[in-house]
């Protein structure tokens, strides 16, 4: 048990379900996801529903979308077992899911990053 808890990471996921479904299909298939983590043995940390939103371009010849967002603990079979389900789910149009710590860290490199070029053009100035 104390290896499983070691190789728990933390992710965020955001899926985006049709907007013309019922309000029971979109309860419906986060109940689903919901399931598939628990089963998982993962832990849901927070669940966000944002409503409908306009999408920045057509997904499946849709203009909006139904968006959930998902904070969890689990590894890294549990996620690709839960991006497997999104596949093949026809609620979902879209998906994307991010680990934390590596955003965070990709952050600060990015900004990093930003600082070198500044450093650069004023030596060459």
């Amino acid at each position: 048990m104390s290896l499983q808890q070691e190789t728990q990471r933390k992710y965020e996921t955001i899926f985006i379900l049709d907007p013309d479904l019922e309000e029971e299909a979109v309860k419906s298939a986060v109940e689903k996801i919901k399931g598939i983590l628990t089963q998982g043995n993962g832990e849901i940390l927070k669940i966000e529903d944002w409503g409908k939103r306009k999408l920045a371009y057509e997904v499946k010849k849709k203009s909006k979308g139904h968006y959930i967002l998902i904070h969890l603990a689990g590894t890294p079979a549990l996620l690709s077992e839960l991006e497997r389900n999104f596949r093949v789910m026809d609620a979902v149009i879209k998906f994307q899911s991010v680990r934390l710590d590596e955003k965070e860290g990709a952050v600060s490199e990015g900004t990093a990053l930003e600082d070198q070029p500044e450093e650069i053009s004023e030596e060459t100035a």
